[in-house]
């Protein structure tokens, strides 16, 4: 088996399945096996035993950019439209946009709106000037004169 003779997924079922679509190139051998039951794999045993079937392009080598498995080319049929491949689009994370009353929350609050995963910047900037007017220290300052004379006086 040499690699010249493996096919891409995408390729292999726009060929072969008549499917089209961007999507068509997130798709894995899972996916297809669980989206598409009428397109049948084979083994490499098989492969190893029927070279005549491999060479005539019965079977075909198909990767989908992790691994490669082998699947019997299903008979192309000239009757069926084309299909699109579209995959639903996840909801976008949705930041925390709320307005607080700064000067009501805890020092513990504003610190956590800091650190916070989807706080806006708003929040945080908000956040960090209110944490400056109580006087919290955001950032530790470091004094190099004063770390070397330290050293020198030892």
């Amino acid at each position: 088996m040499k690699k010249s003779n493996v096919i891409s997924l995408s390729k292999f079922l726009a060929r072969y399945a008549n499917l089209t679509g961007k999507d068509l190139v997130n798709l894995t051998h899972d996916e297809v096996k669980v989206l598409f039951p009428q397109i049948k794999r084979t083994s490499f045993d098989y492969v190893d035993e029927h070279q005549d079937e491999m060479a005539s392009g019965k079977v075909a080598l198909v990767s989908d950019g992790k691994k490669v498995v082998p699947y019997f080319v299903p008979e192309y049929d000239f009757e069926h439209d084309v299909t699109e491949v579209i995959r639903p689009k996840d909801e976008p994370i949705k930041k925390d946009d709320t307005d607080y009353d700064y000067t009501k929350l805890s020092i513990y609050e504003l610190r956590t709106l800091l650190r916070r995963k989807f706080s806006t910047p708003k929040n945080q900037y908000r956040a960090a000037r209110e944490l400056e007017k109580r006087g919290v220290v955001l950032h530790k300052k470091y004094n190099r004169r004063d770390y070397k004379k330290g050293e020198s006086e030892e």
